[in-house]
């Protein structure tokens, strides 16, 4: 039996594992121990993600359906002269902005590069696209304003060492388990967990502080833990004047919305903001967590910008645990 090391498709931690293969068959998976993000674990996703290599029902050759009849069976090389050609004769017809190329999530960095550079150096055309666009091109647009990346700007190793971890907009352990298992991981070494969602997810049970704020109101219930930041002296002066920008006119906003006056937008009792923001201002390991829990909305990047300012408010970035 060979072992095969990939990366897991399923979601965005990226955890490593080996495909056990036998007689060119994949018959199983096993978790690597060094790979940094599961650290020899992983969910039920990544234990069953081989199976679809084999299944019945999987398409195993191309398929041509010419003119109006039924699917046919054909070869690779048929179907692949038959896209060529096709590819060709539209550039050739309208030109190669006539055509777009999209790629997934589910194929790798390395895939989804080959991809771009064919649709640019080959076919001639920017009309590239991903899912990711509409997952997180408010982050990449948000994040790349405040901070210059639209990236995450701490490893998920020092998730387990943090001691206040504020997570707003994502269904943590069902959807990036690896990550939420370092989160739980975290709350066994004595972190505090602070959950704004408006449902009661799994996370949230785990939670010290669970607020359920009304969908769409993220900006505001943010805007109101920097208002108690704010006013009860919680901002770290040094880091705003060093590195921030526009701190005044952003001041002046955020002043307006106290817990009260969010509290009748959110539904979030005013006491629990002003509980959430004193936890997360006061702890310098704390760390926040986001996802397309408030990326997939018309203020999706007022939302992640918001995230950014609550982080440089409190001088939650550039170093561990932040």
């Amino acid at each position: 039996m060979k072992k095969i090391s990939t990366t897991c498709p399923w979601c965005g931690c990226g955890c490593g594992l080996y495909l056990h293969v036998e007689n060119n068959l994949i018959t199983g998976v096993s978790p690597s121990r060094k790979h940094p993000v599961n650290h020899g674990t992983l969910c039920v996703k990544g234990w069953n993600c081989h199976e679809f290599v084999h299944h019945p029902d999987r398409l195993t050759t191309p398929l041509i359906k010419d003119g109006t009849t039924a699917y046919r069976r054909a070869s690779w090389e048929e179907a692949l002269g038959k896209t060529a050609a096709r590819l060709a004769e539209i550039k050739k017809q309208y030109g190669p902005d006539a055509i777009g190329i999209r790629g997934s999530a589910k194929c790798t960095n390395e895939e989804n590069f080959v991809l771009q550079k064919f649709a640019r150096a080959v076919i001639g055309t920017n009309n590239v696209d991903h899912c990711a666009r509409l997952c997180h091109s408010s982050t990449v647009g948000g994040l790349a304003a405040a901070f210059g990346s639209g990236a995450m700007t701490n490893s998920s190793d020092e998730i387990r060492d943090a001691r206040v971890i504020f997570v707003i907009g994502s269904n943590t352990t069902e959807q990036h388990p690896m990550i939420g298992m370092h989160m739980l991981e975290a709350k066994d070494r004595g972190a505090t967990i602070i959950v704004a969602d408006p449902r009661r997810t799994q996370i949230a049970k785990f939670s010290h502080l669970h607020m359920r704020h009304r969908s769409g109101t993220d900006v505001a219930l943010l805007n109101a833990m920097m208002n108690v930041i704010i006013t009860e002296g919680l901002v770290d002066v040094s880091f705003i004047r060093q590195r921030t920008e526009n701190f005044d006119d952003f001041e002046k906003r955020v002043l307006t919305f106290t817990p009260e006056v969010s509290e009748k937008i959110t539904s979030v009792p005013a006491d629990d903001i002003r509980k959430a923001a004193r936890l997360y201002a006061s702890e310098k390991r704390s760390m926040l967590f986001y996802s397309m829990g408030i990326t997939q909305h018309i203020t999706g990047v007022d939302n992640v910008r918001s995230c950014a300012n609550l982080v440089m408010l409190t001088a939650h970035i550039g170093q561990p645990m932040t």
